[in-house]
């Protein structure tokens, strides 16, 4: 890694990792996220954070870099923080964070190496990290360090990262090769070379997306229309330039798969997901989110008498606002629907939120933005909380959090969510997607209430985040400890082998 390793702090002995190899006291870790708090809080920043911050207090010596929507956006800069015991590294470049595009970012790959010099990880962690063009886990590996790398969506394997056609229905992949209508939308390829304007824009497809989303429908036409207009210059996202955009993703997705020494999923059926399209399965291992526990507080009642249903997260499509407002509708006189969240500042998702909440109905309150640190205190004033994604959602950090407090989840039959909530146990189901199903779940509920108190008692327990860091830190360790492949060519036979 071209110099010595500083010492880290002292911390506590592990003995007995996942290999049985006896393992050292401390290390020096990055970790790497798309966003980070308090610039974004949603599911994957969140819990970043808290790992990042228990590590810490296990000993090891760890910094975040990450790239985050921020204003003012230029000039370029890479910005040096700390977040209590942690270094922070923001890159502000003034491009899209999400950018999936074969050109590269050459001021981002430029920082993250220098922070790999600088700081020196023996250890990266990647997270949800959305440039598939920006070949970081090469760059990590280039330095001499390991890497780990959470599994928080579908984002490898699927150019969309949902496994959600655009027709709304689940995606079935299960072949590595796999790339059908839906996949090629949101990639842009150039052979490489930096388009002098589209560099700097969004792309079509989110463009396209923004245009059928917004609420006014005068308006809503004339986007559609200069999408199209684009769409005839440029070339329709979906059928344009599809095998050069296969090559590149799958390339891209098998260099990182080549480099990453060990895959982290958050479920069961994401670990399976991710093993069907070519990881080999002893590199992939199921470890649960581990949450900040708070004190669960007693719940209020409601001063109406009114059931009082919540959301509590982002205002994103993928996330079934649609879906939980056609099930409400008219259910206004009898219960209460509580709308906490954000956009996080995309205009897509906020065209999606105000063209499904512009007119919410009677009983449907938007509360906006929420401070995660009161948590216990919201769900306090909650009788259940809805999770209604129309996708197959890895592990929502709402549900466990909701889980803590004792408060009673409904949620898709799909997915991770399914894992976490035994139906008519500790909570509901319904079939994804489906309001008409949502609603039948909430009129039970409704006509019969005294059913919350039973689901209430069964809440599940919940790992905390210092049980669930205590093992990846010991698989931080082992990995550290193993040989490494000694290249990318070998990595490729183990996992076509498998």
């Amino acid at each position: 890694m071209g110099r010595p390793l500083e010492p880290g702090p002292e911390g506590v002995m592990i003995t007995g990792g996942p290999t049985g190899t006896p393992l050292s006291t401390a290390m020096r870790i990055l970790q790497v996220n798309h966003q980070f708090p308090p610039f974004s809080s949603q599911g994957s920043e969140v819990y970043c954070r808290n790992l990042s911050l228990a590590l810490a207090a296990a000993g090891d010596t760890v910094a975040v870099f990450h790239i985050s929507n921020t204003s003012p956006s230029r000039p370029r800069r890479l910005v040096r923080g700390a977040d209590e015991s942690l270094t922070t590294y923001h890159c502000i470049d003034g491009g899209e964070y999400s950018r999936q595009a074969d050109w590269p970012n050459a001021f981002l790959t430029a920082s993250f190496r220098q922070v790999l010099r600088e700081f020196r990880p023996e250890l990266v962690h990647m997270h949800n990290y959305l440039s598939l063009g920006d070949d970081l886990v090469g760059l990590a590996v280039a330095e001499g360090a390991r890497v780990v790398y959470t599994l928080h969506d579908y984002g490898l394997i699927c150019p969309n990262n949902l496994l959600l056609r655009p027709d709304g229905q689940l995606c079935g992949k299960g072949d590595p090769a796999f790339f059908e209508a839906c996949c090629p939308q949101t990639l842009r390829v150039s052979g490489g070379r930096p388009p002098l304007v589209a560099a700097r824009v969004p792309s079509l497809a989110r463009w396209r997306s923004f245009a059928e989303s917004y609420p006014h429908r005068r308006r809503r036409a004339v986007l559609r229309g200069a999408v199209r207009l684009a769409e005839g210059v440029l070339g329709d996202p979906q059928t344009t330039a599809v095998e050069a955009k296969r090559a590149f993703f799958q390339g891209c997705t098998g260099r990182i798969a080549a480099g990453t020494d060990l895959f982290i999923a958050p479920s069961a059926y994401l670990r399976q997901r991710f093993v069907a399209c070519g990881l080999p399965p002893e590199r992939v291992v199921h470890i649960r989110y581990g949450m900040v526990h708070f004190q669960p507080q007693p719940p209020r009642p409601a001063g109406d008498g009114r059931l009082r249903f919540g959301y509590i997260g982002a205002f994103h499509a993928h996330k079934g606002i649609a879906v939980l407002m056609e099930a409400f509708r008219g259910l206004g006189e009898r219960a209460s629907l509580h709308l906490h969240g954000s956009s996080f500042g995309s205009p897509v998702s906020e065209a999606h939120f105000q063209r499904y909440t512009a007119d919410p109905g009677n009983g449907v309150v938007v509360h906006g933005r929420y401070d995660n640190a009161r948590i216990g205190a919201l769900l306090a004033g909650l009788d259940a909380i809805i999770v209604p994604s129309v996708w197959g959602e890895n592990s929502p950090l709402t549900i466990q959090e909701a889980q803590i407090a004792g408060v009673p989840v409904i949620t898709s039959d799909q997915g991770g969510m399914a894992e976490l909530v035994r139906d008519g146990v500790d909570g509901r189901l319904f079939r994804l997607g489906d309001g008409a199903d949502l609603r039948r779940v909430l009129l039970e509920l409704i006509e019969a209430p005294e059913q919350l108190q039973r689901l209430r008692a069964q809440a599940p327990a919940v790992p905390t985040i210092a049980e669930q860091s205590q093992r990846v830190r010991e698989h931080y360790q082992a990995v550290i400890a193993a040989p490494r492949l000694t290249s990318t060519a070998a990595r490729n036979s183990q996992a076509q082998s498998s």
